[in-house]
């Protein structure tokens, strides 16, 4: 008994843990969208739930798909997509440019840090 309530106490901590590490990670994320789109304090209000659960469903798909590489990218992808929609739903046409090229230099320091 001793022992699964242990595990379960585990299992909270972690989940609590991981949650903790998630949100400093969305704010910077908000932040820089913030400055890059020059949001308004109303589209931030909008579009930190969308940075949020693209977050949270990374997260969660890095864990489904552990073991399937190929799945992992394929809801990635999906939930990549889903993000820039929902972001793009926000903006306005000047900001949508400016989206685009934050997503290109984004992508770019990736590739940078892959080399």
């Amino acid at each position: 008994l001793a022992l699964v309530f242990g595990i379960i106490l585990a299992s909270v901590f972690s989940i609590n843990a991981q949650n903790a590490d998630s949100a400093p990670k969305s704010d910077k994320v908000v932040s820089n969208l913030t400055t890059a789109c020059q949001l308004t304090p109303d589209q931030v209000n909008k579009v930190k739930p969308i940075v949020d659960s693209f977050l949270k469903t990374k997260a969660e798909n890095k864990q489904k798909y552990a073991n399937d590489e190929d799945g992992l990218k394929a809801a990635d992808k999906a939930n990549k997509e889903n993000f820039k929609t929902q972001i793009s739903a926000v903006l306005s046409a000047d900001q949508k440019e400016k989206f685009k090229e934050y997503l290109q230099e984004q992508k770019e320091k990736k590739a940078a840090n892959k080399e």
